[in-house]
């Protein structure tokens, strides 16, 4: 079956390092809102404490428990946590307890009452990356590693790209797999059938970092004039 038509190019992998340079503090992100369609801010799971349940609703408690493995429960945590925190400086909300979060059937997380305002987010290991954004968009966050899923090895849609084996490839497969995941994330379809899909990617852009020699982490949004910002979330 023929695959998906990547991107003839990949996008270059702009290198990112937890710098001075790259720290965002709250106060700060109302004025990266402003010069920006969208910000993504990182942070770490050494994050999580007990406390941050506090601002999670009863439904939001529930919704944790349903998760298996502790890890993926704190990241739900989080993840929701911060992510309120997050929207009350761009909406000016005084109390987090005023962020509603919804959730509709394919997954995408919304703001209640608050069309105009985007949410993905993303996952890797100790991770977790908030991209917040004011139109539609997609992101995945993954960290380099052999795949040892084979349904995403054996995919042909790698095979456009001609490059040494070893190590160079495993960073081009983790490359290609985010830009999938994203594509996927914005249109809210399952990125496993595009991986032998016969449709391209049409009218979508697509960003991509390296983040500290170990991470990528792409983005992806309908074609126009998009500008963003990654940044590290001191809290």
């Amino acid at each position: 079956m023929p695959c998906i038509k990547v991107p003839a190019v990949l996008p270059p992998l702009r290198p990112w390092s937890k710098n001075a340079q790259n720290r965002c503090e709250y106060d700060d992100i109302m004025s990266y809102w402003i010069a920006h369609e969208a910000i993504t801010f990182l942070i770490d799971l050494g994050k999580y404490h007990q406390a941050l349940h506090d601002f999670l609703t009863h439904d939001e408690k529930e919704q944790e428990l349903r998760f298996i493995p502790v890890i993926s429960r704190q990241r739900f945590v989080v993840s929701r946590t911060i992510l309120k925190h997050i929207l009350s400086e761009i909406l000016a909300k005084e109390k987090i307890a005023d962020i509603i979060l919804i959730r509709t059937e394919n997954g995408r997380i919304l703001v209640k009452d608050q069309p105009h305002v985007y949410i993905c987010l993303s996952y890797s290991g100790t991770s977790i990356a908030i991209t917040v954004g004011k139109r539609k968009l997609g992101s995945d966050i993954e960290g380099v590693r052999q795949v040892q899923d084979k349904k995403i090895s054996a995919s042909p849609i790698f095979n456009n790209y001609s490059c040494a084996p070893g190590k160079e490839r495993m960073w081009q497969v983790i490359h290609v797999w985010t830009l999938v995941e994203s594509y996927s994330k914005l249109y809210d379809k399952n990125p496993y059938p595009l991986l032998n899909a016969c449709s391209p990617f049409k009218d979508v852009d697509f960003v991509s970092y390296c983040i500290d020699q170990r991470i990528i982490f792409s983005l992806a949004t309908v074609r126009g004039h998009f500008t963003d910002v990654l940044v590290w979330l001191d809290i």
